[in-house]
């Protein structure tokens, strides 16, 4: 791989990431500040999470669809097509909440959630052709931060913007750096050639020009290994969002925080991801020759007594200090999973490989939320802990009956 290629691939990493971190920052916003979208709305707990699943059920819906698009056409083109959307349903979000109506807010989310497989599957897929075999997990790996890093930023800065400017502004102010990263994006996601037209990417099927083979997509949804890694999608982006989403309102209601100490204790969740989504392919490029399996079972398996500990106690510190450790473990196995599912396929279906996982994962994020406002309002917050405890141990199963790839 030449140096060149060496420093694009880097340089599409962070045009990717800037994006997708902005991104995730609008999509976990409102979590940041439930009870005072309750009062203000008129809604209950259930509606409130709808605000954050409903992107996550359009995700699931149209994410297939998305990285069967992909494999096709030009990824790069899609992403900024995307973003330039999701500038526009941070817009509409804003007028919308700022008008009191809960169901054309409910539909700019929705309207956003359109975007969000394709600018995360184009951003994977791209960074996995940029790189080799012996680079392309810590490449993935680092990409992955975004999410936790977009996380982090989304549940630390809604409080303070409500309090300043009221509810309303968390939904637009995310408008602006969205619009700055997806031209960082186009400009950084440029192939080596630096020129219009030049050539793809090995093994990419773009404009068309590749006969379309139905078989292959078709092999794809339905092979052993990636339907497994998809499961373990859902299930760890089920505890990821569950604990993103409820660990504010839980912290203050059960616990007594303020929504400002919240905010700031549940941002070490996704923070800490930022070292563990990194470390992970780095770890597993170079001191676990290139096998993915131990690093997920590892996630799954360290999270799970950590569920307990934080739902049976009401110490801070122990809370704070279990949620740093679960956030650390369980996003060990997201920062590899997208690495270990385009390894089990053939070139030309990656996209459609990490569609697959793309689409359980936000199927898995949509799901979480509501479940557990549900088990929190027909009994306690110990069942919807529960729950989780539940996810978090399939995991553990489906990561030990898992295949590697074989590389």
């Amino acid at each position: 791989m030449s140096g060149r290629r060496v420093d694009s691939g880097w340089a599409l990493v962070g045009g990717g990431w800037l994006l997708a971190a902005a991104l995730n920052a609008y999509i976990i916003v409102p979590a940041s500040f439930f009870p005072v979208l309750t009062e203000q709305l008129s809604i209950d707990a259930t509606a409130a999470s709808w605000l954050v699943s409903v992107l996550f059920a359009v995700g699931a819906l149209v994410g297939v669809p998305a990285g069967i698009a992909l494999d096709r056409f030009d990824e790069r083109r899609a992403a900024t097509l995307a973003a330039a959307v999701l500038v526009g349903a941070c817009l509409w979000s804003w007028q919308a909440a700022r008008s009191g109506l809960y169901l054309s807010l409910l539909g700019a989310r929705a309207a956003a959630g359109l975007t969000f497989p394709l600018i995360w599957s184009a951003c994977l897929d791209l960074i996995g052709r940029r790189f080799d075999d012996a680079t392309r997990a810590t490449a993935v790996g680092v990409f992955t931060t975004s999410a936790p890093a977009g996380f982090a930023v989304g549940q630390f800065t809604g409080p303070p913007i409500v309090a300043r400017y009221g509810p309303s502004a968390p939904f637009g102010i995310f408008a602006v750096p969205i619009a700055i990263a997806g031209l960082a994006f186009w400009v950084a996601s440029r192939t080596p050639t630096d020129s219009p037209g030049g050539p793809a990417d090995p093994g990419r099927a773009d404009g068309g020009t590749t006969e379309f083979r139905l078989g292959e997509f078709r092999r794809v949804l339905t092979d052993r290994g990636v339907l497994s890694i998809a499961a373990m999608g859902f299930l760890v982006y089920s505890a990821y969002v569950f604990f993103n989403s409820w660990m504010p309102t839980y912290l203050t209601t059960e616990l007594g925080l303020s929504l400002a100490a919240s905010g700031v204790l549940v941002a070490i969740f996704p923070a800490v991801g930022v070292f563990s989504r990194a470390g992970s392919g780095l770890v597993s490029d170079r001191f676990l020759s290139h096998r993915r399996r131990p690093l997920v079972a590892v996630a799954f398996v360290g999270t799970l007594p950590l569920v307990g500990v934080i739902a049976l106690t009401e110490i801070p510190a122990v809370v704070a200090g279990s949620l740093l450790l679960a956030g650390l473990f369980l996003q060990l196995g997201i920062g590899i999973l997208f690495t270990y599912v385009q390894e089990l396929v053939e070139p030309t279906v990656t996209a459609t490989a990490l569609s697959a996982l793309t689409t359980m994962s936000a199927l898995g994020s949509f799901s979480a939320p509501v479940i557990a406002g549900f088990l929190i309002e027909s009994g306690t917050y110990v069942a919807a802990f529960g729950y989780a405890a539940v996810v978090v141990g399939l995991g553990a199963v489906f990561a030990y009956y898992s295949p590697e790839p074989n590389r």
